[in-house]
């Protein structure tokens, strides 16, 4: 096998990186999906009447919530945040798919992109309602990446310049 042949099937750091990216982008399309579906009154209507029968106090605490809080956003907010979870999953299929085929500019938009919410998430470990030991986490990944792409750009930004003729 060529040398082109094992590098196009190694799984490294960018490939990694990349996958992790696109199953983020799959998990956020599936919940985006799923909150749209929510904008039907019928669906919703067709949950509350699930909600009476169901005999688990947990499951139906756990929806009762879920549905208090989505009738709460009213229309317009849903369609709001379906907008920017739109966006957002395209900036994350843009990252995978670019750091799965080694772009240079995929990586240069992932640590942009993944070091802008490493502010937004130090915030809400600090102040937020969300359970901190998963920010934590999703905050030390992210500045995992964006420490490993910027050593990676910074690499072959020293082999470009030793290749330069003087």
């Amino acid at each position: 096998m060529s040398d082109h042949a094992d590098t196009a099937r190694h799984i490294d750091g960018l490939r990694l990186i990349g996958l992790l990216k696109l199953g983020k982008a799959l998990l956020l399309m599936a919940t985006t999906y799923g909150l749209y579906r929510l904008l039907n009154p019928q669906l919703v209507e067709h949950l509350q009447d699930w909600l009476v029968t169901l005999t688990d106090p947990f499951e139906r605490r756990l929806l009762q919530r879920a549905l208090e809080w989505v009738s709460s956003l009213g229309q317009a907010r849903i369609g709001g945040i379906l907008v920017v979870t739109g966006l957002y999953t395209a900036v994350l299929l843009t990252e995978g798919i670019g750091l799965w085929l080694r772009k240079t500019w995929a990586e240069w938009l992932t640590v942009t992109a993944t070091a802008s919410l490493i502010p937004f998430e130090l915030w809400q470990l600090v102040f937020g309602r969300h359970n901190p030991l998963a920010v934590l986490g999703a905050t030390a990944l992210n500045l995992v990446i964006v420490w490993y792409l910027a050593r990676q750009l910074r690499r072959a930004h020293r082999r470009q310049a030793q290749a330069r003729p003087p």
